[in-house]
C-alpha cells in the first residue's frame, strides 16, 4: 500500500470512529501528546491530549449515535493531509446539524507507515441547523 492510500485509508477509519463516537481512547494513540487542536468549540486555556479531551466530552454530552462524516477533495503530500468533511448529526435535543469543514493535518509518519497527527485543524465552511 502507497503511503497516500495508507494515508487515506487512515482518514477513512477515524471518520468511521467519529461516526460511531468511540470513547476518546480510540482516537489519542494517533495524535501526539503536544498536539495542536484548532477545533470549533475548544477550550484555548488547554494544550494537547487535554484540549481534545475537553473537546471530545462537549461532543459526547451533545450529539447522538451515530453521526455521518462524508470526506471529499483528499490532497496529501509529504506530512500534510487537507480535504473536506460534509457532517451530519442529531443533538440530544432532536436538533439536526449540518454543517462542511475544511480539515488539514499535519503528521509524522511512523514506523509502520501510519500518521501521527501533530496538528489538526477544522474550519467551518458552511452550517444548516435545521
Amino acid at each position: 500500500m502507497s503511503n497516500e492510500s495508507q494515508i487515506r485509508a487512515f482518514i477513512a477509519d477515524w471518520f468511521a470512529r467519529f461516526d460511531r463516537l468511540d470513547s476518546i481512547e480510540a482516537f489519542l494513540p494517533d495524535l501526539h501528546p503536544d498536539l495542536d487542536w484548532d477545533m470549533p468549540d475548544t477550550d484555548h486555556s488547554l494544550l494537547g491530549h487535554d484540549r481534545v479531551r475537553a473537546w471530545y466530552a462537549g461532543v459526547l454530552s451533545t450529539l447522538q449515535r451515530p453521526t455521518e462524516h462524508h470526506v471529499s477533495n483528499i490532497q496529501v503530500t509529504p506530512g500534510a493531509a487537507q480535504f473536506e468533511v460534509l457532517f451530519r448529526a442529531r443533538t440530544t435535543t432532536g436538533e439536526t446539524i449540518e454543517a462542511r469543514v475544511q480539515e488539514n493535518w499535519r503528521f509524522d509518519t511512523r514506523p509502520d507507515g501510519r500518521p501521527l497527527i501533530t496538528a489538526y485543524s477544522a474550519k467551518l465552511l458552511q452550517e444548516t441547523d435545521t
